[in-house]
């Protein structure tokens, strides 16, 4: 599987409205689209930043969305975004039932004096630890290989419950929709 995310910073007259009304539009669009195993509509509000976080089965179905007719309304409407995508290392659902509202991500390099493998099973320990964690969602360990970095994204049922993380880059964002039911590791 292949995480992916774009974003998007919004017009100052762009308002969470039409944020909301965009994303209402935007998401029966996705159903049975080849490959989408999951997608959020994220918002953070503190750069009014649209980011949209997308699971695929495998990396040419998630080509074929950033060459169809989907994908370029986003570019007519906001210009052509940076398209980052990572490797699942682990994705498992917590033990919230509800839908999240709430999303912390974290990236932190893989630091060259400890053997990938031995950090691999360091970060797969550290996500069986936070999947017990209440109000939790589900939990994600991402790996871009390009930039030797480690993603964690925990989805959460809210910012209340969340679990603060440390790292070199933290964003917060608002879950506004899942598109599709979070069904875990396929």
């Amino acid at each position: 599987m292949l995480a992916m995310q774009y974003s998007v910073r919004l017009p100052r007259e762009f308002d969470i409205d039409q944020v909301y009304k965009h994303v209402s539009m935007r998401s029966p669009l996705f159903d049975g689209f080849p490959g989408l195993k999951h997608k959020f509509y994220l918002y953070d509000p503190e750069e009014h930043m649209y980011a949209p976080f997308y699971i695929w089965e495998n990396t040419q179905s998630a080509q074929d969305f950033l060459l169809h007719n989907l994908f370029n309304g986003v570019i007519e409407a906001f210009g052509r975004p940076r398209v980052r995508s990572w490797q699942i290392i682990e994705f498992d659902k917590g033990p919230n039932k509800e839908e999240p509202t709430f999303l912390y991500t974290s990236f932190d390099k893989a630091g060259s004096q400890k053997p990938l493998p031995e950090i691999m099973k360091d970060e797969k320990q550290e996500h069986q630890a936070q999947l017990g964690k209440e109000g939790l969602y589900a939990n994600m360990v991402l790996l871009d290989p390009d930039r030797w970095e480690i993603g964690h994204f925990g989805f959460w049922q809210n910012r209340e419950n969340a679990v603060a993380v440390t790292a070199d880059c933290v964003t917060q964002y608002d879950v506004l929709k899942m598109n599709h039911e979070l069904l875990g590791a396929a």
